[in-house]
């Protein structure tokens, strides 16, 4: 059974831990390697298009009370320059603070992995980086134009790099014909070890603008198919209406038979 913690938002250093706490993260993640924390940084606007620095700030906090593995930063974003992403939103100083390296996805070096029973991606550009390490999405809770909602699975779409993917925007080829099958694909090469979701503030209508939805609530779980599911729900979805979430059941996690944790 897939649990997904369920914490009332009172700030982020003490519900994210709180939601980390509960499903045991602290004791479950790596003691050695390399944890890359993936937040949403598809564009320069502030939150809750992007995620706020301060939750990545707030899981790093977490990991580095839990673990000795080195921990990184990483995104490549829809549109624009990385770095210029990065310096905008605050994650530079962040990182330039605490140390942490920034990894621009979108210029990594890259290697070639395939999947012949992937839906549409059948080879995938991955980051060298991102293949062995240990991968905590991080996204906001938010609507998409595409895909309906656009939470822990499809915040994956950043480790995709846009030298290989770009047209229109950074990853504008990853929507056709299917952005759903895209998000399942994408997870089937690299799917998140776990996710934190920023539900304190949610995007509804669209997931670049829109109109701003106050949750009050941090989610994270494991299963990301089942942290979706919930997310879905929050944002007013059937999530089995949902195509890349009954795609991905019971191939990258399941919509089953979900215990909510919450405190």
């Amino acid at each position: 059974m897939a649990q997904v913690a369920k914490v009332k938002f009172i700030d982020y250093q003490t519900s994210i831990a709180k939601a980390l706490d509960l499903i045991g993260a602290g004791e479950n993640l790596p003691q050695d390697g390399l944890i890359i924390i993936k937040p949403n940084l598809t564009n320069s606007s502030p939150p809750p298009v992007t995620t706020s620095v301060a939750a990545a700030e707030a899981v790093y906090k977490y990991c580095k009370t839990s673990t000795k593995a080195k921990i990184a930063i990483g995104d490549g974003c829809g549109s624009g320059k990385t770095a210029d992403v990065f310096k905008t939103l605050g994650y530079t100083k962040f990182a330039e603070r605490c140390g942490i390296e920034l990894l621009d996805f979108n210029e990594a070096e890259t290697i070639t992995v395939k999947n012949e029973n992937a839906f549409q991606l059948k080879t995938f550009h991955m980051p060298k980086i991102v293949k062995d390490a240990y991968i905590i999405s991080l996204p906001v809770l938010k609507d998409h134009s595409f895909t309906e909602t656009t939470i822990a699975m499809k915040n994956m779409f950043g480790i995709a790099p846009g030298k290989f993917y770009a047209g229109g925007w950074n990853k504008s080829k990853l929507h056709s014909p299917s952005t759903d099958k895209s998000v399942v694909d994408i997870c089937l090469y690299k799917k998140p070890a776990l996710s934190v979701v920023d539900a304190s503030v949610a995007l509804k209508g669209m997931h670049l603008s829109g109109t701003h939805k106050k949750l009050g609530l941090i989610l994270a779980g494991f299963d990301p198919v089942a942290v979706d599911t919930i997310g879905s729900e929050l944002l007013g979805h059937n999530p089995k209406k949902l195509p890349f979430l009954t795609l991905a059941n019971g191939l990258l996690g399941s919509m089953n038979n979900i215990q909510i944790l919450s405190a």
